[in-house]
């Protein structure tokens, strides 16, 4: 991006701040507007799984963005929800996504039983900061953006219906191929924190099979699975922490199929995180490298998950800037690194500059205290119109890598 790219000759940081305040102040003018979308889409639950839900979510947030200004499309995934991609086209040259899902982790019911609400300065119900207040939040700063069309080229606002729930890529990533950036809406952490880094995931399963006998006739003519399976429980634990944050933790263990038979069949699943992709596979080899039991089989079955999100150059050239127009709004903040995944480590992967953790500061996700703080809303919105600004007039050292 070039530095003409607004037509003017003044300090390039003094146009992003500058932008940074004017999108605060017009969020704060109308962030009532905000909380009638916000209160709207936390009231309709959207589950994974609850696909008549998520088609009505969907087509709202749909409308609504349209209402803004953006061209919206849904975009049909088999056996889920629809994703939904919205886009503003600028004037300038800039293609930055902005990444946000909309499904919750809650069942039908839940926000019936726990509608929207405001106490105080703080919103709450069933996926308000995981993530529909990063969703709004996303909408409106487009909103807002409509206003200063030279800062971007293409402004993509992109929702997934099925981010709970997905041990694999966003199903639409292939439309971000080549993009600048892409900002995260994941909520920011409790203490205003961006995030820059994330743990890998790793989630498996590991069965044992062995032979059925009665367990006071004949206990030696049985091999035990679940007595195996208790043995690989222990030896895997010892993978927590083996490495520098590394950590793994039995999930669930199952066995048996009687109080007076020596169990056949046993299984166990685990959570594995590190911080590195190279981490990660150590620990799943260490996982295949099962010991011998007596006439009992093992079998591992990798249920998949995200890869580690690294702080790479790209990512903390980005971090600073947020933090730097943090600063000139008053808005102090550090980035960090999380044991928990998002989309943005999926992005990340495939080499596409990313930052995470821009939604409004909240905390106690997929619990029923979940919250986000209203009066964040204006200064996070006026972080990310800088940062847009920012990476327009180039004023970043982000590499697109091939994923």
């Amino acid at each position: 991006m070039s530095d003409t790219a607004c037509g003017q000759d003044e300090d390039l940081p003094e146009r992003a701040q500058r932008e940074a305040h004017r999108v605060r102040a017009s969020m704060r003018d109308g962030l009532s507007d905000f909380i009638a979308d916000l209160e709207r889409w936390v009231n309709t639950d959207s589950r994974a799984d609850a696909l008549d839900l998520l088609e009505e979510l969907a087509a709202d947030i749909a409308a609504s963005l349209e209402a803004i200004g953006f061209e919206a499309e849904l975009v049909p995934v088999a056996g889920k929800g629809p994703y939904v991609h919205a886009a503003l086209t600028g004037t300038g040259q800039a293609r930055v996504a902005l990444l946000c899902h909309h499904d919750t982790v809650f069942d039908r019911g839940t926000a019936a039983e726990r509608p929207f609400s405001i106490d105080s300065d703080r919103a709450l119900g069933p996926g308000v900061a995981d993530m529909k207040g990063g969703l709004a939040l996303a909408a409106h700063v487009g909103r807002h953006m409509t206003d200063a069309p030279w800062a971007f080229g293409r402004l993509e606002l992109v929702s997934a219906s099925d981010e709970e729930s997905r041990p694999r890529a966003l199903r639409t990533i292939d439309r971000l191929k080549g993009f600048d950036a892409v900002l995260c809406f994941e909520c920011g952490r409790v203490d205003g924190s961006i995030v820059s880094a994330r743990k890998g995931g790793r989630w498996f399963r590991v069965r044992a099979k062995g032979r059925a006998a009665h367990a006071g006739v004949a206990p030696d003519e049985g091999r035990n699975a679940a007595s195996a399976i208790c043995h690989e429980a222990l030896r895997l634990e010892k993978l927590d922490d083996a490495r520098a944050g590394m950590t793994l933790q039995v999930t669930g263990l199952a066995g048996g199929i009687g109080l007076n038979t020596v169990p056949e069949k046993a299984e166990l699943t685990a959570d594995l995180r590190a911080s590195t992709a190279e981490d990660l596979e150590w620990a799943m080899q260490c996982v295949r490298m099962f010991p011998d039991y007596d006439d009992i089989s093992l079998e591992l079955e990798d249920l998949g998950g995200p890869p580690p999100f690294e702080r790479t150059p790209s990512v903390t050239s980005l971090a600073e800037t947020a933090i730097e127009l943090g600063r000139e709004l008053g808005h102090s903040f550090d980035h960090v690194s999380t044991g928990g995944v998002s989309d943005g480590s999926w992005t990340a992967w495939h080499g596409l500059p990313t930052l995470d953790g821009l939604g409004p500061v909240g905390g106690l996700d997929h619990t029923a205290d979940e919250y986000i703080e209203l009066a964040t809303v204006p200064e996070r919105a006026g972080v990310i119109a800088g940062l847009l600004v920012a990476i327009e007039l180039g004023l970043l050292d982000l590499v697109v890598a091939n994923g």
